[in-house]
């Protein structure tokens, strides 16, 4: 079955259920200290993105974002302690993580190939690194998109969103609710952010 497919009939584990939680409330919190942990778990956002951790501490971090009846969304490329390879897949996978993000191609596909949601993250700094971004993801075949900074999708919107067959994620210098509204209409499923701010209704 093609990837088009796929998405269509929303037949990949586990995407349904992150895509579902999006479109309730869409954002995502992004927490990259132990103090923005609380405050996450106790915000309106279906899923919780764990930006910075330690391998080895991660489980439990994990376990408490399932209490609080969220997703947890990992990192791979940012916990310490593990490659972005087979084996840090594994290991996140032990830990209970919903879905993972990597940027690296490899290691989305070893995502996808245990079961789990594969976000692949692409930084794109200009034009060039938009286009490079988006060969990349076509080769990789993830479950979802993340674009950073999430900030100039309403200018590449044209370019970004007819080349792509799975949801789109967008973070980074998304700092109000102005913003966060002009990502979702240039076609963003949802936006990651570290701002508590967003991470209840928006006024």
């Amino acid at each position: 079955m093609s990837r088009r497919a796929e998405a269509a009939l929303g037949t990949r584990p586990g995407v349904d259920d992150l895509v579902s939680r999006f479109r309730e409330f869409p954002c995502g919190a992004a927490v990259k200290a132990n103090d923005q942990l609380e405050p996450a778990l106790a915000s309106s956002c279906g899923a919780i993105f764990v930006l910075r951790a330690n391998g080895l501490e991660l489980g439990p971090v994990v376990h408490r974002i399932h209490l609080a009846r969220k997703l947890a969304v990992v990192h791979l490329d940012l916990v310490d302690g593990l490659a972005a390879d087979l084996t840090g897949v594994r290991w996140l996978v032990r830990c209970g993580a919903d879905a993972i993000i990597s940027s690296h191609g490899q290691a989305v596909r070893a995502i996808r190939a245990e079961g789990v949601v594969a976000i692949q993250r692409l930084l794109c700094v200009n034009l060039v690194g938009v286009e490079l971004g988006l060969q990349a993801a076509a080769r990789s075949e993830p479950d979802i998109v993340e674009l950073l900074p999430g900030a100039i999708l309403p200018e590449v919107a044209d370019l970004v969103m007819s080349r792509l067959t799975v949801p789109l994620l967008a973070g980074g210098f998304i700092h109000d609710a102005d913003a966060a509204r002009g990502v979702l209409e240039a076609g963003a499923l949802a936006v990651t952010t570290s701002q508590p701010a967003l991470w209840g209704p928006w006024s």
